[in-house]
């Protein structure tokens, strides 16, 4: 999976029922909501803020260097930790009348994305944008004495949130040994290879990164190989406009963006409770961060060839890269699979669209002519049970971890 540098920012409800329960109402956005939509201009602010201080250290190495020091997350990373703070804080506030749910909820958004954004000016919007619901908040009876409980309650949530979440570094050094041999994948030419502790890392949920490794991919001198790459070749000869304009899609488009919004959408469309939306971000952004890593650790345990490599004249669609890193199973389709499952769960009315937007994030992949067929069935259906998977840990109350973790809350 490609991280564009336009995203690259640098790979949780208590007791409640087995789905939640999506009951049309009038009332206003819900918090969690609001502040999953602010994430994309943090974001362009970010971006936006450290190209104009790349800019004024030009010629300055010490000075570029920290900020190379500074590296900010990427997405997924982003989405999950507000994700779970936001799922934290909300049944926490439920649990305690005496604070404000809606301070609750956007202190500790702020907290994590604080925690995650360490430039100045993005600090800055985000503290605004407390403001403002802390401001709003600040009406009615004991509104004051509420807001600075829902305050203190959001921060100590965050702070615990942020102790317990694994740690993902898909750009951590590594210096194994890459295995050789036909089919096997090898690196670009002075580049170490992206993303192997990935597959090592901790997940939110999973007992293990191999807990759901697919089965292995076809043998590469085996007939069923050869008819996958062909079909590549096939792809690559005959690509049409359409099929560029979708690889193109799902390559400049960090997956996370798209789907947080495709959810949003679901959320309003059925007028769900703020109880609802957040339940539904969490498990859908912790369900996909899964999945990435059973991805990546079965991508370093087969270390499948890429269909360029295995065919040097292949053609790549126009502005799509070559990730450096293994093809099976695709990393696009990995998340794909998680994403369709877990809002195919709560929205079961609307799966058929769920599904078609992911078989095309899966499809682009191939379209691009940087994956075969069996990369991206084997990520849709890895994405899938470890999204499923993640639904029912959710149900069996496995997301109040955090509480354990003996974390002061910040000054």
């Amino acid at each position: 999976m490609r991280f564009p540098t336009r995203l690259l920012l640098l790979p949780f409800v208590i007791g409640a029922p087995a789905r939640a329960t999506l009951s049309a109402q009038t009332s206003p956005e819900p918090v969690t909501v609001r502040w999953n939509r602010l994430v994309p201009r943090f974001v362009d602010e970010n971006t936006a803020s450290r190209r104009a201080a790349r800019t004024a250290a030009a010629g300055d190495s010490a000075a570029l260097r920290r900020i190379a020091q500074r590296p900010t997350p990427f997405l997924f990373q982003v989405y999950s930790l507000l994700s779970v703070a936001q799922y934290g804080a909300v049944n926490s506030a439920r649990d305690t009348r005496d604070a404000s749910p809606d301070v609750a909820i956007a202190s500790a958004s702020a907290a994590v994305l604080s925690d995650l954004f360490t430039d100045s000016t993005v600090r800055a919007s985000i503290g605004r944008e407390l403001a403002k619901d802390l401001e709003q908040a600040r009406t009615g009876s004991r509104a004051e004495e509420r807001a600075t409980a829902g305050r203190r309650l959001g921060e100590d949530v965050a702070s615990r949130v942020i102790a317990w979440a694994p740690s993902f570094n898909m750009v951590a050094p590594w210096n194994g040994t890459i295995p050789t041999g036909p089919g096997m994948w090898y690196t670009a030419r002075g580049v170490p290879p992206i993303g192997v502790t990935m597959g090592k890392s901790r997940a939110w949920l999973l007992d293990s990164a191999s807990q759901f490794r697919p089965v292995p991919p076809p043998a590469f001198d085996s007939p069923t190989f050869q008819a996958a790459l062909e079909e590549v070749r096939r792809v690559a000869r005959e690509r049409t406009p359409e099929h560029t304009k979708i690889a193109q899609k799902w390559n400049s488009a960090d997956p996370w963006a798209l789907w947080n919004e495709t959810a949003v959408a679901a959320l309003r469309r059925h007028h769900s409770s703020e109880t609802e939306a957040a339940r539904v971000l969490a498990v859908l952004n912790l369900g996909a961060s899964d999945a990435m890593i059973a991805c990546f650790e079965a991508k370093y345990y087969y270390w499948t060839i890429r269909p360029s490599q295995a065919d040097t004249t292949l053609a790549l669609a126009a502005d799509v890269g070559l990730p450096n890193f293994p093809s099976y199973p695709s990393g696009h389709a990995c998340s794909a699979g998680a994403f369709d499952a877990v809002l195919g769960h709560f929205f079961p009315q609307d799966r058929t669209e769920f599904t078609r937007i992911a078989e095309e994030q899966a499809m682009s992949r191939l379209y691009g002519g940087i994956h075969y067929r069996f990369d991206n069935d084997g990520g849709l259906a890895l994405g899938r049970v470890v999204a499923r998977y993640d639904v029912e840990q959710e149900r069996r109350g496995r997301l109040n971890a955090w509480r354990s973790v003996g974390v002061s809350r910040k000054p």
